[in-house]
């Protein structure tokens, strides 16, 4: 059951991050590349939203396998991934709060 909590999670956050990323994109298209408000980092926070939601399908096709032993180390890494994304969420909000 915790497997597919954390995949429904880390699925909604990630794609907040897809879209954080669309909109950052978005909003520098138009402006003069030497313009002082220029945002950075989108591309960035792309590729690491497309990486994480890869593991996503990448877990849960290692939990197919029977093995305990495979299972136990899928789990703690399932579990650290959504250590990993709850906290670039709150960082990445903070950041987008702080403008």
């Amino acid at each position: 059951m915790f497997a597919i909590v954390e995949s429904a999670v880390t699925a909604v956050l990630v794609v907040g991050w897809l879209l954080l990323a669309l909109a950052m994109s978005m909003e520098s298209y138009d402006l003069d590349p030497s313009a002082p408000g220029q945002p950075h980092g989108h591309a960035q926070i792309a590729w690491l939203a497309v990486g994480s939601l890869a593991s996503v399908g990448i877990t849960w096709l290692l939990r197919i396998s029977r093995r305990p032993v495979v299972r136990m180390v899928v789990d703690g890494l399932i579990a650290l991934r959504l250590v990993a994304v709850v906290t670039i969420t709150v960082i990445l909000a903070v950041d987008l709060l702080n403008g």
